[in-house]
């Protein structure tokens, strides 16, 4: 994939607004992140401790509420899927000792059953498996939301019959014979639409790499990872 641009600075929208506005930023990281996660929970023992959603709510609840914890992801240079689902996997593998805790103290409480603990080790490391579901969960999402931001551009440039071309012929497979006249662009310019919007594409996927602290350097890379992630 080929791009034309991307930002020089990690300054981005989420870095930006991280000890200013943390309840914002806590709501679009769960929106951004609540499926990839559950799809970790669902591909790796995990699954075990509990429903994914719940999993998965109950550690943004506990992480997310400490205004701390996304300043410390910008200090650590992890994109930041690999930040939160090594927090989830620590966020259970606490709450498993806690409920061990408990049951040694022979206070369960609500929820507590037998062999719910986690040992320690379990936990040490990602799954690979699970970490190949959250990256594709994450590079579907990546990728639908770079279309929706860049259709809408479109859009509001009254070049709708752009987007179009470029879905016809890209998305879904149409020779520019045919898409370039459903879209109701010529036929002739087809291939300068379509290059022009695979252009746009790429540069807001690196723009939402980046905000996700992605380094610099490494966005040639991930955006060729994302193509693979989302391939068949």
């Amino acid at each position: 994939m080929t791009r034309d641009h991307f930002p020089t600075t990690h300054q981005t929208w989420l870095s930006e607004r991280i000890g200013v506005a943390n309840d914002e930023v806590a709501r679009a990281v769960m929106q951004r992140y609540f499926e990839p996660l559950r799809a970790y929970v669902k591909g790796s023992s995990l699954r075990n401790f509990g429903d994914s959603a719940d999993l998965v709510n109950d550690f943004f609840a506990a992480r997310l509420g400490d205004p701390t914890y996304l300043e410390r992801w910008l200090d650590s240079g992890l994109p930041l899927r690999r930040w939160l689902v090594n927090g989830l996997l620590l966020h259970v593998r606490n709450r498993g000792i806690a409920e061990a805790r408990r049951r040694a103290r022979g206070d369960a409480g609500v929820g507590g059953t037998e062999g719910s603990a986690m040992p320690a080790a379990q936990t040490a490391a990602a799954e690979p498996d699970a970490l190949r579901a959250l990256e594709r969960a994450w590079a579907i999402g990546l990728v639908t939301e770079a279309h929706d931001r860049v259709r809408a551009g479109l859009v509001a440039e009254r070049r709708e019959n752009w987007w179009e071309c470029f879905r016809l012929h890209v998305l879904h497979g149409l020779p520019y014979a045919d898409a370039c006249p459903m879209a109701g662009v010529s036929t002739a310019n087809g291939a300068n639409i379509v290059r022009a919007v695979g252009k746009r594409l790429a540069g807001m996927l690196a723009e939402l790499l980046s905000r996700d602290g992605v380094a610099e350097e490494d966005i040639d890379a991930e955006l060729e990872a994302v193509q693979r992630l989302v391939g068949p």
